[in-house]
């Protein structure tokens, strides 16, 4: 990492509270997901291989094997994650996006383990002046701990990692988000025996050890991935410049080196991991993000297309509503007919399912002059839904597109007739009267003329 603050930093990183969803479909890149199967296979292999004897006893020799091997796949495990960690904080969000390997992390996993051996230490010393200071003391540590690695991370350095000062200069470049980053830590390392509790007994111990070796490398993993984003988040208060900043890429140069929008970004990482074949991937991620922005016109478009990649008719049936209510309410009623076109080539027959949102699409798509398409959305819907509350408005809906762009004077007075009729008292019937009014009279100057 580049200690240079002369960069232009950019505020517009997305906080890694925002991003949780992300932080676990990370290990999913087939570049990552192979270590944590490929440890949980040995490990089930070993087990296998070690039994011995009828009274279930495990081969010593084997027994030595597989704690050599632990050892090994540990160190292996803690170099990836240090390697994600670092990469991430350099503004890496896929692997496809690492630089070069190199040997900088070779000794990063010792240095962590003696680290953590001198604050056990640390937390002895303190337990035998008085058990209060030994518990106070392994808060303390623990409370640490993620700034340590963070700082393990960005300088490589032991004595770096165990100084309280640089630690608390990590904690304090973080600000209070870090207690949200600790607990977010605190809950991770906790997955994998909760998950060994879920799955003890209930499947073989074979199945069951290769399941929890999985877990602990796959949560490891989600963890680095964590605290390398948080660094990133914070780069310009711990005091580096990413190498390559997300928010800054190839495309901006071309628009005046403008930081790009979080909805360029991800629009810019989903056709990446569709170049890599990985849809199923890039339709999680924008899934996770329509969660918590169920109305971004933007996402839905994108999840729409991906359906459209993916060939799954029933799918883009299934969620063409949904995105037509997105396009309306966030006011990208221009978008509405191509969607409503694209569905109906699917189903002829079809419609939109809510009838909560049925005024508002159509609203949305006469406003832009798709009034054919308008028409076909309210079609029948005074039978679909013949007491819902915006029976009125969509017939007098109707009746303007027929009576303004269609010229059908005749069908319009009908349906004006029927709401004044049906609903007296309702707003619609006052706006019902006026078109009535309107169209009598035109129709009265016509016939005088």
């Amino acid at each position: 990492m580049r200690d240079n603050l002369s960069e232009k930093p950019f505020s517009n990183v997305t906080p890694f509270w925002q991003r949780l969803p992300q932080f676990f479909l990370y290990p999913m890149q087939q570049q990552l997901i192979w270590r944590p199967v490929f440890y949980a296979l040995l490990s089930s292999g070993l087990w296998l291989l070690g039994r011995s004897g009828e009274d279930d006893g495990f081969s010593p020799v084997i027994l030595i094997v597989a704690v050599l091997v632990g050892i090994g796949l540990s160190i292996d495990l803690m170099r990836q994650a240090f390697r994600i960690l670092e990469q991430t904080s350099l503004g890496n969000l896929r692997h496809a996006d690492f630089d070069e390997p190199d040997d900088m992390h070779k000794m990063t996993p010792y240095k962590l383990y003696f680290a953590m051996l001198v604050q056990g230490i640390f937390i002895a010393i303190m337990a035998d002046i008085h058990p209060f200071l030994g518990l106070l003391g392994s808060a303390v540590v623990n409370l640490m701990l993620p700034a340590s690695i963070m700082v393990l991370g960005h300088t490589h350095s032991f004595s770096d990692a165990i100084n309280p000062f640089n630690v608390f200069k990590m904690i304090k470049a973080c600000g209070w988000p870090y207690l949200a980053l600790w607990a977010f830590g605190f809950i991770l390392s906790q997955c994998a025996p909760i998950t060994a509790m879920l799955f003890l007994g209930k499947v073989p111990i074979t199945l069951l050890i290769g399941l929890s070796v999985f877990a602990c490398a796959y949560f490891t993993l989600v963890g680095f991935n964590l605290m390398g984003y948080t660094m990133y988040q914070y780069h310009q208060e711990i005091g580096y410049s990413p190498d390559r900043n997300f928010d800054v890429n190839a495309l901006a140069g071309s628009r005046q080196n403008r930081p790009l929008s979080d909805d360029e970004i991800l629009a810019q990482q989903i056709g990446a991991l569709v170049r890599d074949g990985d849809i199923g991937l890039a339709m999680e991620m924008v899934w996770e993000e329509l969660r918590y922005d169920q109305f971004n016109a933007q996402l839905s478009s994108h999840y729409a297309k991906l359906l459209m990649l993916k060939g799954d008719k029933s799918k883009q049936l299934e969620y063409a509503p949904r995105h037509l209510f997105a396009l309306a309410r966030s006011g990208k009623g221009g978008r509405i007919g191509d969607s409503w076109r694209q569905a109906r080539l699917l189903d002829p027959e079809f419609k939109i399912d809510n009838p909560d949102h049925v005024l508002e699409i159509a609203a949305a798509a006469a406003s832009v002059r798709e009034h054919q398409i308008a028409l076909e959305i309210v079609s029948g819907f005074h039978k679909r839904a013949a007491r819902h509350k915006d029976v009125p408005a969509v017939l007098v809906l109707a009746g303007k597109l027929l009576s303004d762009h269609l010229r059908q004077d005749a069908r319009a007075l009908s349906l004006f007739n029927h709401v004044i009729a049906q609903w007296p008292s309702n707003p619609a019937a006052g706006e019902a009267q006026q078109y009535k009014n309107v169209i009598e009279r035109l129709t009265q100057d016509a016939g005088q003329t």
